[in-house]
């Protein structure tokens, strides 16, 4: 059985979600480098890297985050409206 050491390959990602630039409305694009993303708007000239680290720990933050609201949502609702007249 043979074994891939490395795996070259370039993903390009378009998301169907997009992001206001000047009024007018563009798709997010993220280019897949071994190293690094680049991720720019479609159309647009800019381009901005990131390193997958720094990709990963924001992920990690927004994960506690999201865990921390759904948690919240889930709490019962008389519970959550005592709150809000407290």
């Amino acid at each position: 059985m043979g074994c891939l050491i490395e795996h070259k390959a370039q993903v390009i990602f378009v998301s169907a979600s997009s992001v206001n630039e000047n009024g007018k409305k563009r798709r997010i694009v993220i280019e897949s480098r071994p190293e690094f993303a680049i991720v720019r708007l479609l159309g647009a000239r800019g381009q901005f890297s990131i390193v997958w680290e720094v990709i990963y720990e924001a992920a990690m933050r927004r994960h506690e985050e999201n865990l921390r609201l759904e948690a919240e949502a889930e709490k019962p609702r008389r519970v959550r409206n005592k709150k809000l007249t407290d």
